[in-house]
């Protein structure tokens, strides 16, 4: 309940009121006041330490939220890198908590997992899935594509299990990959979030379930398969 309340605020308060003032419009003064604001409407919700909660979210303090507000944000910058590159995640306990909704349930064979966030109001996403399924076809047993679908990745929304899947099966052609929907925002929570990519789609490349790339689908994303695979490959040799 708490989370809710205060995603509502930070939208509210800080984000929509400073999202769109990149350039000479930016006031300082306005925005640390947007922040005291926010302090105090937080603890008249009874949340005495707001950062515990905005840290779930990606941001470290409150100076970084003027960072990313004052400027396009650090995920799309030249050589932004995740802080999850080289971490472990273990895909298999995240998507336990998810909902099959397409596709075969996943067994954890392939070495090379992508993650693909995504949504349904997401146009980018939706041009995203032929390639991405042309990429599952084409490396079957290689690599495994694996769509996250969650509708409430930056502000509350309802998980529609059905719709999704109405969805899905309009779209078969599309999406030919295995999909989950993050009922529980678990895999928003414990694997999105913390990436610290703000965009979707965005996916999550692993290989042996460690953290490999973060980001968009185009050629970062594809650079980084390659190597992943001559990686891959590379091992089976020794």
């Amino acid at each position: 309940m708490y989370e809710a309340i205060l995603r509502r605020l930070y939208f509210d308060i800080i984000y929509t009121p400073f999202q769109d003032k990149y350039d000479e419009s930016w006031d300082e003064g306005l925005f640390w006041d947007a922040i005291d604001n926010f302090k105090t409407k937080a603890a008249q919700a009874k949340i005495e330490d707001p950062l515990v909660i905005l840290r779930k979210i990606g941001f470290k303090s409150y100076e970084d939220i003027r960072d990313i507000m004052e400027g396009p944000p650090k995920c799309f910058r030249e050589g932004w890198r995740s802080e999850m590159l080289s971490h472990t995640v273990d895909i298999g306990s995240v998507l336990d908590r998810c909902k099959l909704v397409a596709g075969t349930k996943y067994e954890g064979i392939e070495k090379i997992v992508a993650l693909d966030f995504w949504a349904r109001w997401c146009a980018p996403c939706i041009e995203a899935a032929p390639e991405l399924s042309k990429l599952a076809e084409k490396y079957v047993g290689q690599v495994a594509v694996v769509g996250v679908n969650n509708e409430a990745m930056f502000e509350d929304k309802e998980h529609d299990v059905q719709k999704l899947k109405e969805v899905l099966e309009e779209k078969k052609d599309d999406f030919r990959y295995t999909s989950f929907i993050d009922t529980q925002n678990h895999a928003r929570d414990s694997v999105y979030n913390p990436c610290g990519y703000q965009g979707i789609p965005c996916l999550i490349l692993l290989v042996n379930n460690v953290v490999s790339y973060v980001g968009s689908p185009g050629e970062g994303f594809e650079r980084a398969l390659s190597n992943s695979l001559d990686a891959v490959a590379m091992e089976r040799e020794e």
